[in-house]
């Protein structure tokens, strides 16, 4: 896989389109490259183009915290979204890459991005991206993510594997080299991307700590159970057995007792249903005597029932004469108002005739004024359309005057701005000139300073480790001193001693000889043994003194190291503060700020704010220099304006005096009113005339009509009037008749009064009356029954003994019956101890295969929890982490090798910890911590290179990007650097160093250099040659 060109627009610092072609010269012939660019300028940017390019990402995102910025107006993007460096105030971007595929073929991927309307404050779009074959000049169909898959297939390479293999994380292995067990196995994890180690471990403790707390968990549930041990069980049913047979004797008591209760109750029940019944019938016979009254008036109701008949007809003849003679009355009285309307009617017909003839004689004398006045409308209307006309342009004119000298004063407004804004970041300037040359060396002074820190830090630490080595040491020397006088006392021993110094050892105190504890030589007897054991224990003694010897000559020789490398550190410290007094000699206070931890942050500080106010004039004085153009153009567009405003002003009075003349003219016609309103008007009271004409000619007949109508009612009433009073009289008399053979009983009032009561009122009276009777008879009837319940009662079998009344006998019931629901309750105890007892026995039954289970399960994950499981997951992460460094020290020797023939690396046994054989002296084995600044440049690059083939799964890469490390390299270890990496290009790589190291940028004369503009821009230049 080769990257061929990379090109973007648009791109954080990086405005406009750049390109930089690695298929052109001079990058064509060069095998290294440096990127250059003094900080900020944007030289992390080209390599972000060349990750968004391939894989829609960058780096720098993974690690950066998710949260919403502003984007513009009231919109906000996520921190990490890949659209967020598209360059502010740019409303497109885009970056592209050419790059040759696994297969030999050449691809072109581009992202783009734009916002909406192509405004720059316009809503950011979604991303677009395109894949071409330049081979065949076709492009790759599918949705991005179908894209994005198919690059990973081309190039063979994750996001995650290319940010290994192609940008090279020298900087991290670098740290890799110095940090401690558990921070090794952490950058390992990040660098090759296999923090699955790590969940795996938690996951394990996890499932491990819940497969014990759910064995517990059953364990407690089981403990909970309680059951009934056979003796109890024996116990509860021999007592459930008394309680049954108890309970059925008890039983047949209530019973009697309850039947005794019964009839006594009964007994009283039916004595008292004989008394209401007597008192019932008693009543029934009072409320028949006591409507005897009402027997008799319901009689003569019946009797007047004949004479209904001609009675109703009487009362309806009179109502209908009555109603008769009052609508004759009325009927009068209309026909009068009726001949009254007549007259009026005749009157108002001839007046509206007059008033016809009137108006039109009116109309014709007012039409030639209508004609006129139609003539002077039209003229008005042009006149009207004219002036608006006039008008509107006369207002546009002025409001662009007035827009005009609003910006001009706003122009004024921000050149004062912008002025001030001058003099505020001159005071500032003026007030830290101190700085204005520790700025441009800002970066080397902060390295020069890490430097110092650094080797004071190492240069303390080493000391510690020097004085506990030398402490141990001399314990050790004195051990040796106490070892020798030990083997000259032994070598003056004779063997018959031995018995005696073997008899005085006791289990638990010491040897003299060999230190042990414990002395089973100390029981055998036999003289053969003595001279065998003086010898071994000379022996002993001896070798001990060698090997104490050796660790003595060892540790004095780690001594001699460690006080190399403290004095090395020092002489680093040292030549770095003298570099550093020189840099910062302006500022008196600088070592007392380093040695408080200021210094840095406040150097940072100052060069942020001193690059901003830079940035900020710059901006400010373009500013200025288009406030001026401006300021010149809208004062002479303030002029013309004018002039064109007077013209206008002339135009607008000609055209409203022309209007005015006319108005005047119209207003003398028709007293300035509407011809078409007055034509309105006259044809509105021509046309209400003719209908009120008509309506009065109708009215007149109509009101005639009527007054013929009211002659033929009032004779008809008239005879209907004659023939009821005739038929009022013929059904008096016959009423009278009827009367006179009643015999006086009936008068004539009481008749009206018995005929009052309709046939409704009848009906409920003959009901009521007969009810009387029929209470009567039924009373009798129950009377009869109960006397006779009673009797029957008196014969029942059920016979009372002395003394058993009803009280007592319900006494005696309430202590049975309470007796039994004890008994009852004490039977349902018994029936749930035994029912808990069976279903705890086929709880535990059902719980035996769980609990199986779950022992088993937790048993297996606590054997795997010991082994690779841990909170943290560290335990396996260490572990797997050493299988992996093994992969990657395997990678990384081969390209030492190539780098330099000198070094091996080696993993320390059962650690993560590195070791470094050197081959030109012999073999050595030499720590980490030992190695000069050039060695670990080369240790740590060899590594990186190693990641990159592990990553690229035994691919070629032949374009590498290194990004770090190289800043804090003295001249000497930079040179290493210089001859490793003209190592790796001879190789058929072609390598790119971001740096901004003026030695390193010397050295390499190929370039792709980042120049900063102005106003936070950058450009990117390609520039070559051969030294």
């Amino acid at each position: 896989m080769k990257i061929l060109a990379i090109r973007g627009k648009n791109l954080a610092s990086l405005e406009g389109e750049f390109e930089v072609d690695f298929t052109a010269e001079p990058l064509k012939s060069a095998g290294i490259f440096a990127i250059t660019g003094s900080t900020g300028s944007g030289k992390s940017t080209l390599l972000d183009t060349l990750c968004l390019a391939l894989f829609d990402d960058i780096p720098r995102n993974r690690t950066a915290e998710s949260i919403r910025i502003i984007d513009v107006k009231d919109k906000t993007i996520n921190h990490t979204d890949s659209r967020n460096i598209l360059r502010r105030g740019t409303s497109d971007g885009y970056a592209e890459v050419d790059f040759k595929s696994l297969g030999g073929e050449t691809f072109r991927s581009r992202w783009s991005v734009r916002r909406s309307r192509d405004k720059i404050d316009g809503s950011l779009q979604n991303t677009e991206f395109r894949l071409t074959n330049l081979t065949t000049n076709l492009e790759v169909q599918g949705r991005k993510t179908e894209l994005l898959a198919k690059i990973v297939e081309l190039i063979g390479l994750t996001f995650d594997q290319f940010t290994r293999a192609v940008l090279l994380a020298q900087g991290d292995f670098a740290t890799f080299l110095k940090a401690t067990q558990k921070e090794k196995a952490e950058l390992l994890e990040k660098l090759t991307g296999t923090d699955i180690y790590s969940r795996i471990s938690s996951s394990i403790y996890e499932k491990s700590k819940n497969a014990e707390q759910d064995l517990t968990l059953l364990q407690e549930r089981i403990k909970g159970i309680e059951l009934l041990s056979d003796d109890d069980l024996e116990a509860l049913s021999t007592e459930k057995q008394a309680i049954l047979l108890e309970l059925e004797t008890l039983k047949i008591e209530v019973t009697q007792l309850t039947a005794k209760i019964k009839w006594i109750t009964d007994e009283e029940l039916l004595a008292n249903g004989v008394k209401q019944a007597e008192h019932q019938l008693a009543d029934s016979q009072k409320a028949i005597e006591e409507a005897k009254p009402r027997y008799e008036y319901l009689a003569k109701t019946d009797r007047v029932q004949g004479i209904r008949d001609d009675y109703n007809a009487l009362k309806n003849s009179q109502e209908q004469l009555a109603d008769n003679r009052a609508n004759l009355t009325k009927q009068q009285s209309d026909r009068d108002a009726n001949a009254l309307l007549l007259k009026q009617a005749t009157e108002q017909l001839m007046a509206c005739e007059k008033e016809q003839v009137r108006h039109l004689e009116e109309v014709s004398k007012i039409e030639p004024q209508i004609k006129k006045a139609r003539e002077l409308d039209i003229r008005i209307v042009g006149a009207k359309s004219n002036l608006e006309s006039v008008t509107k342009e006369y207002q546009q004119t002025i409001e662009s005057k007035i827009k005009i000298e609003k910006s001009i004063l706003a122009t004024q407004s921000a050149m004062e701005t912008a002025e001030k804004t001058i003099e505020k970041n001159n005071l500032w300037f003026a007030d830290h000139k101190e700085y204005v040359h520790i700025v441009p060396r800002v970066d080397l002074i902060i390295n020069l300073l890490n430097d110092v820190e650094t080797a004071q830090k190492q240069g303390t630490n080493n000391s510690k480790t020097l004085a506990e080595s030398k402490e141990i040491l001399y314990r050790e020397e004195q051990k040796l001193v106490g070892l020798k006088t030990e083997a000259e006392r032994l070598n003056n021993l004779l063997p018959a001693e031995i018995a005696v110094l073997r008899a005085k050892l006791q289990d638990g105190n010491p040897c003299p000889v060999c230190g042990s504890l414990h002395h089973p030589m100390a029981d055998i007897q036999g003289e053969s043994l003595e001279e065998a054991e003086l010898s071994r224990a000379k022996k002993e003694v001896s070798d001990k003194i060698t090997s104490l010897a050796d660790s003595i000559d060892k540790g004095k020789s780690e001594n001699i190291r460690l006080q190399s490398m403290i004095d090395s550190y020092a002489t680093q410290s040292a030549e770095a503060l003298a570099k550093l007094t020189d840099c910062l000699g302006g500022l008196p206070t600088w070592q007392q700020e380093f040695e408080q931890g200021q210094l840095q942050n406040r150097l940072k500080k100052i060069t942020e704010l001193w690059n901003k106010y830079i940035s900020e004039q710059t901006t400010t004085n373009e500013q200025i220099g288009k406030l001026k153009t401006s300021l010149e153009h809208e004062h002479k567009n303030l002029a013309e304006i004018k002039e064109e405003a007077l013209s206008k002003e002339a135009k607008y009075k000609n055209s409203k005096t022309e209007l005015e003349k006319l108005q005047g003219n119209r207003s003398e016609v028709l007293d300035g009113k509407s011809a078409d309103a007055i034509e309105k008007i006259l044809g509105d009271t021509t046309n209400k005339t003719a209908d009120r004409l008509k309506k009065l000619t109708t009215s007149k007949g109509e009101i005639a009509t009527k007054g013929e109508t009211f002659a033929g009612i009032i004779s008809q009433i008239l005879a209907d009037i004659s023939n009821l009073s005739k038929r009022c009289e013929d059904l008096q008399k016959t009423i009278d008749a009827w009367l006179i053979l009643q015999n006086g009983e009936i008068s004539a009032e009481q008749l009206t009064e018995l005929l009052s009561k309709d046939s409704s009122w009848l009906t409920s009276e003959r009901e009521a009356l007969s009810r009387f009777r029929e209470n009567k008879t039924s009373a009798q009837a129950t009377l009869a029954e109960r006397r006779k319940n009673l009797e029957k009662h008196y014969e029942a079998e059920i016979k009372l003994a002395d003394g058993e009344e009803q009280e007592i006998l319900k006494t005696i019931l309430a202590e049975r019956n309470s007796y039994i629901e004890q008994k009852t309750k004490r039977n349902t105890e018994i029936d749930m101890l035994v029912a808990n007892h069976e279903r705890g026995q086929i709880k535990i039954k059902a719980f035996e295969k769980e609990l199986t289970e779950k022992s088993t399960l937790s048993e297996n994950w606590k054997k795997l929890n010991d082994m690779f499981g841990s909170a943290d997951g560290a335990k396996f992460k260490v572990l797997a982490q050493g299988y992996t460094l093994e992969a990657l020290l395997t990678y990384a020797n081969k390209h030492l090798q190539e780098l330099s023939k000198r070094y091996e690396l080696q993993r320390i046994p059962d650690t993560l910890g590195l070791q470094v054989v050197d081959l030109d002296m012999l073999g050595e084995v030499r720590t980490v911590h030992s190695l000069s600044g050039g060695e670990s440049f080369l240790i740590s690059l060899a590594l990186a290179l190693g990641l990159s083939s592990l990553s690229s799964n035994r691919m070629k890469v032949e374009s590498l990007f290194i990004d770090e490390g190289f800043g804090s390299l003295d001249i000497d270890t930079l040179r290493i650097a210089m001859d490793a990496l003209e190592q790796l290009q001879t190789q058929g790589r072609k390598i790119g160093v971001i740096s901004h190291v003026a030695e390193m940028t010397e050295r390499i004369t190929t370039q792709v250099r980042v120049v900063k503009t102005s106003n936070g821009r950058s450009k990117v230049e390609v520039s070559g040659g051969y030294k």
